[in-house]
Parts: structure tokens; C-alpha cells; sequence
């Protein structure tokens, strides 16, 4: 089984540094050894030639916006936008183009949005803090999914938080299972110099504790967690259960689009809701599972395991109101904090703003999720 975990491979501190250098356009874009067709690598940056107008304002040269999305639980809805043609009616009704582009590695997605190479991107809050820290005009319009305990620190022989003291714990490092663990050390008053930390690719790290006796701690996600707990071989101290959303998916499109095509946001906004209903109706529930289990090369049973670690947001008023909620300006203000804390965000005083008439480079704007 090729498990739904792609989006967990975060970015690495050198972010901000290749960043500069990609904004100067010196940075080519490549999807684990093959280029995308004419959207992922570049077509956001050489716009296609036409002349098709939208209800709103005629479309800049009739080009396709591209929309990038990897393989994770939350984030297969767009598998099912796709399948079932919910983007493709939306983005006709508009007379506009618009093109998911699936790409196998999640890093390869988020650095093409901070190029400028795509017009729009899933990933998770925290990515969507550092592009727009170094100047992409950012604007998160739907909240996909918030990790329900489908993240963990799972251990062998130790009973609690307090007990991974001197311990070494296996995680990617400036991801959110490093977030995790900081908030976890800090519920109970430890500190990460509490602790060692040995930088380990996430998903290697779950592997490692199934396979390995000799590996006590480890941060990382399901289906580790709860491969491990149902083999007698660990158990999970502490999960995003504990941090209800906190660990946030988000897509986010880059404002420049918007500027020219006011009509994109609305777009793909309603598709993805056409794909919650039908994931939500009971006479297309089981098709629409199936659809996104094949997406994500897992078993139908695998599939819904996964989605039992998540909470996706299928009912429309809740998402626009987590949007711009107190308790998420709250939880962005923590992972602002420890983005400058850990050298992932350079600016001491970087911003986040909430509402369509917020201006900061990155803003939450429920209005697309709230309107009718």
C-alpha cells in the first residue's frame, strides 16, 4: 500500500534562503524525475494564448490556473473534483480554465507556488506561512482537513511525556511532527533541550519504530500509529487530538490570480464543496470513498482507517468560520511563533491577517466558503 502521507514532508530550514533565489525565477521545477505536462512546470508562468471571457471580466490571454495537490487523506477530495468533473462544470460556468496537477512530491508543489509557477496549492499552514513571509501574496480560502489524533509521539516502554526525557526521538525535523512534539514537551513543562532529537524523515521514522525494537520514541502519523498500537509493538502519549486544529491543510491560491481572474476563487471554492456533498450524501458517499481510496493507492478499508485520524470539512458554514475563528488566529499565532522561533520565518513582525479586506501577505478569507 502506498499509504496518503505525501503532504508530511515538510519544508527544511533552507527554505527561506532557496527562496530568494526562486523568486528570481533561477529555480526549475521537476516532480520526482518527470515534469508535468504543460501545468506543473511552468505553464502558470507562460500563460497559454486565447481569448475566453469569465461572467466577471475577460480571463488574461484565456490561460489555464494551475492548482497543485499531492497525495494525503484530506486533500483526496481533489482526486474526486476531478473524477467527477465538479472543477471542470464550475470552471466552465465561468467560461475559465482551470487545471489540477497532481504532483507526486509535496515539497515539489510547494516550492512551485512560491516560484509562481502555480496559481493555487494545498499544503499546510505552516508552508503557507514561509512562502508569504518572503513576499508570495498568499490568501487561504478553504480549510480542508485538521489533524484528529492522525499525528502522534508514539513510544516503547514509556509511560508519559515526562518520560522521553534524555530521550532520542525520531522526526522530520521543522515539520509538524516537530511542532507536535514542542507543544506536547510544553504542555507538561519540558523544553526540547529536554530531549534529543534525531532528524529522520517522517514517514522513515514510523517505519523504523515498527521495525525496530531498539527505537523508543518517534513522532510521526498514522498509519504508523496505529499500526504500532494494533501490533502490541508501541503506544501513542501524546496526538493532535490533544491540539484540536491546530495541524491545519489549507489551500491557499496566490493573490496576483485572484487580481486577475476574480472569478477562480469562487470556482474552485464551490467545486471543492460539490465534492464534500457528495462524500456527505448516503447515494454517493461509498462511490466517492472509493474514487479517493484508488487516488491514494489504498484499499477501501485502508482508506477510511486513515480518514478516522482527521477532520475534514465537509459541512461549508463550519469551514468559513474556522476560517477567521479566534481560536484560529490563536493557533496561527503559536505556529507563527514557533516557525521565527525555529529560523523557518525571518521577520520578527510578520503579520496574519482574516477577511476579505485584510491585506497582509498571508490572510484567511472565509467569504468564498461563507457565500452561496
Amino acid at each position: 500500500m502506498k499509504v496518503p502521507t505525501a503532504r508530511r514532508a515538510l519544508l527544511s530550514g533552507l527554505f527561506i534562503g532557496v527562496l530568494s533565489g526562486v523568486l528570481s525565477g533561477v529555480l526549475s521545477i521537476s516532480c520526482s524525475g518527470k515534469t508535468a505536462d504543460s501545468g506543473a512546470a511552468g505553464a502558470a508562468g507562460s500563460p497559454a494564448q486565447g481569448s475566453a471571457k469569465t461572467g466577471d471580466r475577460p480571463a488574461a490571454s484565456g490561460r489555464e490556473y494551475q492548482i497543485a495537490w499531492s497525495v494525503w487523506t484530506g486533500y483526496m477530495p481533489f482526486k474526486l473534483m476531478e473524477v467527477k468533473g465538479f472543477l471542470a462544470k464550475r470552471a466552465a460556468d465561468k467560461a475559465i480554465k482551470v487545471k489540477l496537477v497532481e504532483f507526486p512530491a509535496y515539497m515539489d508543489s510547494v516550492t512551485a507556488f512560491a516560484a509562481g509557477k502555480l496559481d493555487g496549492c494545498a499544503m499546510t499552514a505552516m508552508e503557507a506561512l514561509q512562502p508569504a513571509a518572503a513576499g508570495v501574496d498568499t490568501v487561504a480560502i478553504v480549510v480542508n482537513d485538521t489533524s484528529n489524533g492522525g499525528d502522534g509521539v508514539l513510544v516503547r516502554g514509556i509511560d508519559d511525556l515526562k518520560g522521553l526525557k534524555g530521550k532520542e526521538i525520531l522526526l522530520a525535523e521543522l515539520s509538524v511532527s516537530h511542532y507536535l512534539l514542542a507543544r506536547g514537551l510544553d504542555s507538561v513543562g519540558m523544553k526540547e533541550a529536554d530531549v534529543k532529537i534525531k532528524n529522520t524523515d517522517g514517514d522513515e521514522a514510523g517505519k523504523a519504530f515498527v521495525a525496530d525494537p531498539q527505537v523508543e520514541a518517534v513522532a510521526t502519523w498514522n498509519p504508523h500509529l496505529f499500526q504500532a498500537v494494533e501490533g502490541g509493538k508501541g503506544k501513542v502519549i501524546f496526538s493532535s487530538k490533544a491540539i484540536p486544529g491546530e495541524i491545519i491543510d489549507l489551500l491557499v491560491v496566490n493573490n496576483s490570480a485572484l487580481k486577475e481572474q476574480p472569478a477562480l476563487a469562487g470556482v474552485l471554492t464551490e467545486a471543492w464543496y460539490d465534492a464534500m456533498k457528495a462524500i456527505e450524501d448516503p447515494a454517493t458517499r461509498e462511490e466517492s470513498i472509493a474514487i479517493m481510496a484508488a487516488g491514494a493507492h489504498a484499499t477501501v478499508d485502508e482508506f477510511k482507517k486513515m480518514t478516522g485520524g482527521m477532520e475534514l470539512y465537509t459541512d461549508r458554514a463550519k469551514g468559513a468560520a474556522f476560517l477567521e475563528a479566534d481560536t484560529t488566529k490563536a493557533t496561527m499565532e503559536k505556529i507563527k511563533k514557533f516557525s521565527i522561533d525555529h529560523g523557518l520565518v525571518k521577520d520578527t513582525h510578520f503579520a496574519i491577517g482574516y477577511g476579505a479586506k485584510a491585506t497582509e501577505k498571508l490572510r484567511f478569507d472565509a467569504s468564498y466558503a461563507a457565500a452561496r
